[in-house]
């Protein structure tokens, strides 16, 4: 058993964790990313930020010229997040508006999409096809189960799917925990006694009957 796996105490050393993934992961060859962080009372919105100020402060510190832009669904939770954050106003857009923007034809610049659902996808899809420029998406929920099976609509989105990699993904489960830090494999955590312990890796996302045989 490897000791060295363990899972972060809280969300800070998550989002340490996090750092280092996304700093890695612009030198990769893809440019459409996941993070995940699947347990409640969250603020996403400040993770989003969080996201942001790291890639922003990259940038800043290695004198690279990128622009960051974060995009919301719907024009409120633009205008909450300009709001809260008024020193990156200009930067908050709806999918709508940024792929009606200039921005969008920017290769080298850096989107961060919060919280994508399923009825977004009619929008949020152009959006990501027009934008050739790296992509993080914050919780997505890319597919929706209401779709018949075998549609042509449940095809397009399976194949939008397989065009974004988990960079980060963090979820407490039925006695253990599942967590993934690109580049490494995803790691199995089996809960004994409040602790956590590493149990497996895996170089894919186990499903669910995996998880349960191997807890």
């Amino acid at each position: 058993m490897n000791t060295n796996y363990v899972l972060p105490k809280d969300l800070n050393d998550a989002l340490k964790n996090l750092e280092k993934s996304i700093i890695l992961s612009l030198s990769n060859s893809s440019n459409r990313f996941t993070i995940n962080f699947n347990f409640e009372g969250l603020k996403f919105n400040k993770i989003g930020i969080t996201i942001y100020k790291i890639l922003a402060n990259h940038f800043n510190n290695n004198k690279i010229k990128k622009n960051v832009f974060i995009t919301y669904s719907d024009p409120g939770a633009v205008a909450l997040a300009q709001r809260d954050y008024p020193d990156i106003k200009e930067k908050i857009l709806t999918f709508k508006s940024f792929n009606e923007s200039n921005n969008i034809d920017q290769v080298e610049s850096i989107l961060i999409s919060i919280l994508p659902q399923p009825y977004d996808f009619d929008s949020f899809e152009p959006m990501c096809d027009n934008f050739k420029g790296v992509h993080y998406s914050l919780n997505p929920k890319f597919e929706d189960a209401n779709i018949g099976i075998g549609s042509v609509i449940r095809e397009r989105r399976k194949n939008f799917v397989q065009t974004w990699q988990n960079l980060y993904f963090l979820q407490p489960i039925n006695n253990g925990a599942l967590m993934h830090c690109y580049p490494n494999n995803w790691l199995l955590f089996k809960e004994i006694n409040k602790r956590y312990l590493f149990k497996k890796e895996f170089e894919e996302k186990p499903d669910n009957e995996t998880i349960f045989v191997n807890l």
